[in-house]
């Protein structure tokens, strides 16, 4: 289901961004979405279940207005509330012309059920003629949750288990995010940080796949991660790889690795 920031007339809903037809003219054939004139209109889609997004779509209005569509930014995650949600690319800055067909991609695949566009740091109408999604595959199953974790340490009770216990609550104090000790290269997919202090302090990690128990042994994928701090998760790509362990570590000296909920997809 689709829905947006507001909808000017009734033939210009969120829905027709969705519809499958990439026609580009508003005027008479309603082919196009259309928000009021507004600061920082949105729309979003509810894709019904979860998916690692490559890339998305979208492509402008083309019987008028094409430069309406600049400074927008596509945003993909597990959230209804697309504000929470991680970027997909950098914020579209040119100003795109009538008709034209933009392809944004992630960074790196990002898991979620809700793709949003926005515009940012304006006021304007935002239309959408469609909105094309791609994704690798449905994550169907977690297959780290209820497995055994283990970790380097323990403080306070906040035990390994509370990383794949399925609870991807991001606060602490809600007794839903294991935690270590101060210590050097503490170890430990889509990673749940800490929000409610301390976000910082998971960059950067390294993520380890193999068949050895000692985390260290395996293969990284990857180097040195980074999240962002204002999104409480962030999705690694490890394609290609293969094991039996999992581990999150943190590269240096006397550093506490805190960890809401680790999943991991595989095809």
């Amino acid at each position: 289901m689709a829905t947006q920031s507001s909808t000017m007339i009734p033939q210009y809903p969120a829905e027709r961004a969705v519809d499958g037809n990439t026609g580009t003219t508003m005027y008479l054939l309603n082919e196009c979405t259309h928000t009021h004139w507004e600061y920082e209109p949105w729309w979003k889609v509810d894709l019904g279940d979860t998916y690692v997004i490559s890339h998305v779509t979208v492509i402008n209005r083309g019987d008028c207005c094409g430069e309406r569509l600049r400074n927008f930014m596509v945003r993909v995650g597990p959230y209804e509330d697309f504000l929470e949600n991680t970027p997909c690319g950098d914020i579209y800055s040119e100003t795109p012309s009538n008709g034209e067909t933009i392809d944004v991609r992630c960074e790196e695949p990002i898991s979620g059920r809700w793709v949003s566009v926005q515009l940012i740091g304006r006021k304007d109408v935002l239309s959408l003629c469609e909105v094309q999604v791609f994704a690798g595959t449905v994550l169907a199953d977690n297959i780290a949750e209820g497995k055994p974790a283990f970790q380097t340490s323990v403080v306070w009770g906040m035990v390994a288990g509370l990383a794949v216990d399925g609870n991807t609550d991001t606060d602490y104090y809600h007794d839903s995010c294991q935690h270590n000790e101060g210590e050097t290269n503490p170890m430990w997919v889509v990673i749940f940080n800490r929000m409610d202090y301390g976000p910082e302090r998971l960059n950067p990690f390294n993520i380890q796949i193999g068949n050895s128990y000692q985390v260290t042994m395996n293969p990284k994928c990857g180097g040195d991660h980074y999240i962002d701090v204002s999104q409480p998760s962030i999705s690694v790509s490890c394609q290609g790889m293969s094991g039996r362990y999992v581990g999150v570590r943190l590269p240096g000296y006397y550093r506490t690795l805190t960890l809401c909920e680790v999943q991991v997809y595989s095809n």
